[in-house]
């Protein structure tokens, strides 16, 4: 829907006249176009590679034919509307009409149908109409369409990408700066900003600097630094626990191999300390990969602390081998991501847990490593869809199919058999915490994370 801001001053002085406010305060607090957003992020992005960007950010440059609303349905976007065969294996997706690509290229069904190759069949059957063709049943079809993996852009000879999305790219220095202009154009209504700068590498000590001096208004926080933000009296805001916090045992690592050793580590770590003490409560403890607010059944997965049996399992292990210690086996090494805060306190955590149970665990950032601690968001509200996702990012691909019955059952099973080899540990489930500054207005995020700065507008700043 096309936005108007407000253009009539005596609306404005009559509107104040009833609220007992002067005018000019009424007029600070109205929407209003124009000015540049100053974001930070802790990850240093790469502009071809999608995957590698975070949800957030995908959906301001690029669309998708499906959209999912704040209850988990799948909505119109690029796509108006569908219909389906009596066996859901022919879909029609009927597409929005008069909408451009950034290069002005038209979004077309042969474009569609281009970007969605690797789906089993995808056709153009007339200038607006897409279908997709499955060999199996695909009653869940528009929500995977929404997936983030599934977005509609265009790829150039160089290899860089355009969206038709609410913003453009306008300078692109890959790891470190962005900076997106509003799509005068966007089918949605343009957008309030004039632009977003999006400044990627940022430690988060100094995201919460930038943040309290006014030179960002949109930082991540550690939930540490959350806490002393609310101290101070400033805006924070939390999303749903959405990003899983796994150990992930490395394939063809000698000293990993032993299911043993895996069934050790995994059972002497006291989730509940680091839950209370690290992460300050934020979030949940879990031993699924899917979060509990998604499915349902997450408490089904036991995450509780067996240090007992951890040190059982560890005394069972070959007596032969490279050995510390009488009694511990080899030293494995634990790699954690650097630039990631909360990711040293955690795997110094696990090592110490792991020594109470009788393995010997050497911490290190980056770099080959036996097992490390991965942190993987969540891309889909469909379930189905999260799971083959978080498969992919953490190395069970191989072995998985989604299952062809969307059921909570299926499902369930599916997740089980993941898990049951132990080379996937799952630790924690943590939201995003956001940190704004003062002149941000209309904050309105999805619970699960998704920031929507389409709809967001800035305050005047007082001379």
């Amino acid at each position: 829907m096309q936005r108007f801001a407000w253009q009539l001053p005596a609306l404005i002085s009559l509107l104040a006249s009833l609220t007992g406010l002067p005018a000019s305060a009424r007029a600070e607090t109205r929407p209003r176009y124009g000015g540049r957003l100053t974001v930070e992020i802790h990850d240093a992005i790469i502009f071809t590679d999608l995957s590698a960007w975070p949800p957030q950010l995908v959906a301001l440059v690029y669309d998708r034919l499906v959209i999912m609303d704040e209850r988990g349905e799948p909505r119109p976007a690029l796509a108006t509307s569908w219909q389906h065969d009596a066996d859901n294996k022919r879909w029609e997706l009927r597409l929005r009409p008069g909408v451009k690509f950034h290069e002005s290229s038209p979004l077309n069904a042969a474009a569609v149908a281009a970007c969605l190759r690797g789906w089993a069949s995808v056709t153009a059957a007339a200038e607006d109409v897409v279908v997709v063709q499955t060999e199996i049943p695909a009653p869940d079809l528009p929500a995977r369409l929404a997936g983030p993996g599934n977005v509609i852009l265009r790829r150039g000879a160089d290899g860089v990408t355009t969206g038709s999305g609410p913003f453009r790219v306008a300078e692109w220095q890959p790891g470190r700066r962005a900076l997106l202009t509003a799509n005068e154009d966007y089918w949605g209504g343009r957008p309030y900003l004039d632009g977003i700068e999006v400044q990627m590498g940022r430690p988060p000590r100094d995201q919460a600097i930038d943040l309290e001096l006014g030179k960002a208004d949109l930082a991540e926080l550690t939930p540490d630094d959350a806490r002393r933000a609310v101290q101070r009296g400033a805006r924070t805001w939390v999303s749903a626990p959405a990003e899983l916090l796994a150990l992930v045992f490395e394939r063809g690592h000698t000293a990993v191999e032993d299911a043993r050793l895996r069934q050790a580590v995994a059972l002497s770590i006291d989730r509940a300390a680091i839950h209370n003490v690290l992460l300050l409560k934020q979030g949940e403890s879990t031993g699924a990969l899917l979060p509990g607010w998604l499915t349902g059944y997450a408490f089904l997965f036991p995450a509780a602390r067996d240090l007992e049996r951890a040190r059982q399992m560890a005394a069972s292990l070959p007596k032969s081998g490279t050995r510390i210690a009488p009694g511990i086996p080899g030293r494995v090494t634990l790699g954690y991501d650097a630039a990631d805060p909360l990711a040293r306190p955690i795997a110094e955590r696990i090592a110490l847990n792991a020594r109470e149970a009788g393995v010997v665990v050497q911490v290190a950032p980056g770099g080959p490593s036996d097992v490390r601690l991965a942190r993987v968001p969540l891309r889909s509200l469909d379930p189905e869809q999260a799971l083959a996702a978080y498969a992919s990012a953490l190395g069970m691909a191989a072995s998985f199919k989604t299952p062809t019955a969307p059921t909570p059952e299926a499902r369930l099973e599916a997740e089980q058999k993941l898990l049951e080899d132990g080379r996937v540990v799952p630790l924690f489930h943590v939201p995003q915490i956001v940190g704004l500054s003062p002149r941000v207005r209309n904050w309105n995020p999805e619970p699960w994370g998704d920031w929507r700065l389409d709809g967001v507008w800035l305050e005047l700043r007082r001379p």
